[in-house]
C-alpha cells in the first residue's frame, strides 16, 4: 500500500459542494443509517466551504439545549436563525453561513421547519439516522420542498481511495467501459477480499487503516452490531425486539443456503409467518441496516415484483457486507491468506454469499433497483438470476454473480433470448473480457471489484 490516507474521502462531499455552491435554494437532508459517516463528511465539506462561518447544532449531543430554539413558528426562519446566533455566541450571516442540524429527526420541529428553509437563501444541511422509522409516530408532516440525498457504508471505489489506491480506482472503471484486461487485476482482487472483510463502515476502515490490523477492525464491527441490535431492540421503536433481532440474525445463514436465497420466514424461528416478521423486516430496512432484493418473473421492462398474498419473495441482504463477514464469525486472517494462496478455509456457500452480498451493496451504494427473477411456472425451467437491471432505454440487463472463476450459466443464455438483452454481464473472480453465448448473446465479464462501475450513468452509456 503506498500510504494511509488521514481523511476518508467519500463520494458524496462532491454532491454536497455541488449543492452548496449552486443549488442550496432547498436544504440538503442526507439520510442514511447509523456509522456510515455523514456528520463527518457533512462537517468535513462544510468548515472547508465556510470556515469560520460553519455553524454545527449536534441535537444527539446537546438535545435539551437546542429544542427550543425551533419552539414558536418554524415558519419564521430568519427568527429560528437569530436564536440559533444567540446561542452559538457569533453572528450569522446569510451570504456566507453553511448551517449544518446533524441528527434532526431527534426533533420534530426542527425536522419539519427544514421546508420553510426552501427558497429563505439560507445554506441550510441536516443529516438524520433512522429517517424511514425515527418519524413514525410523528405529529408533524415529514418537511417538503427539501433534496435528499442517502449515504451508503463505503464502497470498494472509496475503499481504495483510503488506501491511496486512486489510481486503480479510476483505471477499473476505465477497464470496465474498455473490458480490456486489467495488468494489476491480481492486486485489486487482493485489496477487494480485504474489503469485504472488513466492510465499508468508516470506523472500521480507518481502524484498520490506523495500524494496519484486521483485529482492530472487527472490534469496531463487533460495536457496530451491538449498536444496531440495540437500536432494534428499543422499547420505543413500538415493533418486536425479539423478533427483530431474530431476522438479523438469520440474515447471513440465509445467503448461505445452497439452494435458492429467499428469504425464508420459518428461518427466522419455528413456525415464523409474515404477519409477525415482516413489520421487523421493514424496520430493519427503513434503518438502513438492510436491502431487500424482490422476485420478478418479467422478462421485458417494466419490472415489476411477483406478488402473492403471504409468500416471501424476496432475498435480505446486510447494507455492509464487512458485518456480515463478522456475523459468521470467519478469521478474516486465515480466509485472506488462504483465498491468496487458491486453497479454500470457508465453504463455497460462503464465498458465494459473500460475492452476492458484496454486489448488492454496489449496486444499493448506486441507488439501482433491483431485482431477482425465476422463471415463471409455464416455462418449466429451473434456476435463477441474482440480479436485473433496467435501463432508461428500457431494456433488461441480467447480472450473474459467481465467486470463482466458473462462469457457467445456462440461465442466463435463455432468459437472454426471452427478454432480448442485448448484452449481461457476469461478475466473477476473471479479469475483464468479453464473450458470446451459443447463440450469440453479448457477454460482459466483470471481476467483482468492479461492481461499484454499475451505475445509472453506466448503464446509460454506449460500450
Amino acid at each position: 500500500m503506498r500510504g494511509i490516507m488521514s481523511i476518508m474521502r467519500r463520494a458524496i462531499e462532491t454532491t454536497i459542494e455541488t449543492w452548496a455552491a449552486k443549488d442550496f435554494s432547498r436544504p440538503l437532508l442526507i439520510r442514511g443509517a447509523r456509522r456510515v459517516g455523514k456528520t463527518h463528511v457533512a462537517e468535513t465539506v462544510g468548515r472547508r466551504i465556510a470556515g469560520d462561518a460553519f455553524v454545527k447544532l449536534d441535537f444527539q449531543t446537546d438535545l435539551r439545549l437546542i429544542e427550543p430554539l425551533f419552539d414558536g413558528p418554524t415558519d419564521d426562519v430568519d427568527d429560528i436563525m437569530a436564536r440559533i446566533a444567540d446561542y452559538k455566541r457569533m453572528p450569522i450571516e446569510k451570504e456566507s453561513a453553511f448551517i449544518l442540524l446533524d441528527e434532526v429527526q431527534l426533533c420534530e420541529r426542527a425536522l419539519n421547519s427544514l421546508r420553510f428553509f426552501s427558497g429563505s437563501g439560507w445554506r441550510i444541511c441536516a443529516t438524520g439516522s433512522q429517517l424511514g422509522v425515527a418519524t413514525r409516530k410523528r405529529r408533524l408532516p415529514f418537511p417538503s420542498g427539501v433534496r435528499q440525498e442517502t449515504m451508503h457504508p463505503m464502497t470498494f471505489e472509496e475503499f481504495l481511495w483510503a488506501l491511496g489506491e486512486e489510481h486503480m480506482a479510476e483505471a477499473i472503471r476505465t477497464h470496465a467501459q474498455t473490458l480490456e484486461p486489467y495488468a494489476s487485476h491480481h492486486l485489486a482482487t487482493r485489496y477487494f477480499r480485504l474489503y469485504q472483510a472488513i466492510g465499508g463502515m468508516p470506523a472500521a476502515v480507518s481502524a484498520y487503516l490506523q495500524q494496519q490490523s484486521i483485529d482492530d477492525a472487527r472490534i469496531e464491527q463487533r460495536e457496530i452490531d451491538q449498536t444496531y441490535t440495540a437500536d432494534m431492540t428499543d422499547p420505543d421503536n413500538g415493533i418486536s425486539g425479539i423478533a427483530a433481532r431474530k431476522v438479523w440474525k438469520s440474515i447471513p445463514a440465509q445467503l448461505m443456503r445452497s439452494s435458492t436465497k429467499k428469504f425464508k420466514y420459518s428461518e427466522v424461528e419455528r413456525g415464523g409467518r409474515r404477519a409477525k416478521l415482516m413489520e421487523p423486516l421493514e424496520w430493519l430496512e427503513g434503518a438502513g441496516v438492510i436491502s431487500l432484493n424482490e422476485m420478478t418473473e418479467c422478462v421485458a421492462a417494466p419490472l415489476i415484483p411477483f406478488d402473492e398474498e403471504e409468500g416471501s419473495f424476496f432475498k435480505v441482504y446486510l447494507a455492509d457486507t464487512g458485518l456480515m463477514f463478522y456475523k459468521l464469525g470467519i478469521n478474516p486472517r486465515l480466509w485472506l491468506e488462504a483465498e491468496e494462496l487458491g486453497a479454500a478455509v470457508a465453504s463455497s456457500d460462503f464465498r458465494g454469499a459473500l460475492a452476492e452480498n458484496s454486489t448488492a451493496q454496489a449496486f444499493s451504494s448506486n441507488d439501482l433497483q433491483t431485482f431477482y427473477w425465476t422463471p415463471p411456472s409455464s416455462w418449466k425451467a429451473t434456476g435463477e438470476l441474482d440480479f436485473l437491471l433496467q435501463t432508461d432505454r428500457m431494456e433488461v440487463i441480467p447480472v450473474e454473480v459467481k465467486s470463482a472463476r466458473n462462469v457457467r450459466a445456462k440461465t442466463l443464455a435463455s432468459f437472454m433470448e426471452k427478454a432480448h438483452s442485448p448484452y449481461a454481464y457476469i461478475l466473477s473472480g476473471n479479469d475483464f473480457s468479453r464473450s458470446k453465448t451459443e447463440s450469440g448473446n453479448k457477454l460482459r465479464h466483470l471481476p467483482l471489484y468492479a461492481a461499484y462501475c454499475l451505475d445509472v450513468g453506466f448503464l446509460r452509456s454506449e460500450l
